[in-house]
């Protein structure tokens, strides 16, 4: 490969690389502010149309050039205007004595001049030139090569239109959806327990006070596999208080306990003195859809001698229609 061939190869895959690269920032920018996905191709295809356009302009300023240059005309050979010199003797057949002479004698020409009409020698004249076409010095025929056709130009303008526009799109599109999966798969299964969303049931927020620990129950969200409830805990004495989940919290509807998950949970479990603290509780296994109360208990507190030894809390919650 030339180096005029590699300067243009390396310049391809660096023109390709800008704009992919374009194409990616715009997708994640648009996605980051919530775009919708037909809003986010419209302005992706307006980006590749411009892209495209002025790929255009290259091309066509490019083909200007390489018209301009073949326009100029080719000068004929060197020796008489028009053709190509021959030397002394030659004009008009090979000279006497000559390797060329043997063989045409040989071929019962006298004299050794070619009997070839439009022979080797026969279009070389006393003065060098040759007349074209049939003879090998005069000047080529000048004139514009072809001009590309626009029907290509077009459709290079759709093609570069839709790699810009969907293109970008679509591959950031398949890498987010591809690292989501895989993130699914390497995320513990305790992790994805606690970040899955569900419907909210909370009927409304609803505090039990003993002591002076406070509880407050914010949320109730049940998904596909657990409930999730959140509280806040507020201690007014002078002393940290410890509620413990593994073994000591649970959530009790028609009959059934649940038990907390504290892997999946991010209750502190410790409120400090004169401060409240706030988490969530996981408990696995989910709400019934015709339950409309559940009563949140742990059995034991620990850290002053104040505060109640344990505490429990009714919430009241939305039943499933």
């Amino acid at each position: 490969m030339t180096g005029r061939g590699l300067v243009r190869y390396f310049g391809l895959v660096g023109l390709a690389y800008l704009v992919a690269t374009l194409g990616t920032g715009l997708t994640d920018y648009l996605t980051a502010a919530e775009v919708s996905k037909a809003k986010a191709l419209a302005i992706s295809g307006g980006v590749g149309l411009v892209v495209a356009l002025l790929l255009g302009l290259i091309d066509l300023a490019k083909s200007g050039n390489s018209r301009n240059a073949a326009t100029k005309p080719v000068g004929a050979g060197p020796g008489a205007p028009g053709g190509y010199a021959v030397p002394p003797g030659q004009a008009g057949g090979y000279p006497a004595g000559g390797r060329g002479s043997a063989y045409l004698a040989g071929q019962g020409v006298p004299g050794g001049s070619t009997a070839y009409p439009g022979g080797h020698a026969a279009p070389y004249s006393a003065g060098g030139s040759a007349p074209y076409p049939g003879g090998h010095g005069s000047a080529r025929p000048t004139g514009a090569p072809p001009r590309r056709g626009g029907v290509g130009l077009v459709l290079t303008a759709i093609l570069l239109l839709g790699l810009c526009a969907g293109g970008g799109y679509l591959a950031t599109t398949a890498v987010q959806a591809g690292v989501q999966k895989l993130s699914e798969f390497a995320t513990p299964p305790w992790i994805n327990k606690r970040n899955e969303t569900g419907q909210e049931r909370l009927a409304s927020e609803v505090s039990e006070t003993g002591g002076p620990l406070t509880i407050t129950v914010l949320s109730v969200e049940v998904t596909s596999q657990a409930t999730k409830v959140k509280i806040r805990g507020e201690n007014t004495g002078g002393d940290a208080l410890t509620l413990p989940t593994f073994g000591r919290a649970q959530l009790t509807a028609a009959g059934e306990t649940l038990l907390p998950d504290p892997g999946a949970s991010t209750w502190p479990e410790t409120v400090p003195a004169g401060g409240e603290a706030t988490g969530v509780i996981v408990f696995d296994g989910v709400l019934g859809p015709g339950v409309d109360s559940v009563r949140l208990s742990f059995s034991v507190i620990h850290g002053s001698f104040d505060a109640p030894p344990n505490i429990a809390v009714d919430i009241p919650v939305q039943p499933l229609q």
